[in-house]
């Protein structure tokens, strides 16, 4: 949730709770009115001179990250179903539940970025790895 600007709001408004601060306290620090914070807090009037402001009168550090999209060879795109229906299997899962499973303890994370290595495994070896990665991460399936 903390990467995507619409939530910004929301994290203010968590923050704020946090530190006990109501609305209007807010407001006295950045120089607007109880109405505005508010208006913040839904997400609505972001800019980066308000959410700098914002984030000095709650006393926190804003970082704000550019990541490339990637766009997966088919091949790769391939060997993540083909471990994810492997994976299902051999926990009798069926692919929707051992995908949301994967990709909640980064088994799929791990199938990207190293794939290089992995698909020239086994599947039982594929299976493997993905379920100690999703161990260490914590997940109980395996």
């Amino acid at each position: 949730m903390t990467d995507r600007l619409e939530n910004i709001g929301k994290l203010f408004g968590e923050r704020r709770n946090a530190l006990g601060l109501t609305q209007a306290e807010v407001g006295d620090r950045i120089g607007v009115g109880r109405a505005t914070v508010s208006k913040i807090e839904s997400g609505k009037g972001l800019t980066f001179d308000t959410i700098n402001r914002m984030a000095e009168a709650l006393e926190a550090d804003v970082k704000i990250a550019l990541t490339p999209k990637t766009n997966h060879r088919k091949e790769v795109v391939a060997y993540i179903v083909t471990a994810i229906d492997e994976f299902a299997k051999r926990n009798h899962l069926s692919t929707k539940e051992a995908n949301g499973y994967l990709q909640r303890f980064q088994g799929v994370d791990f199938l990207e970025q190293c794939y290089d290595a992995e698909h020239t495994l086994s599947v039982n070896d594929w299976v493997d790895d993905i379920t100690a990665i999703c161990r260490q991460n914590g997940g109980r399936i395996g």
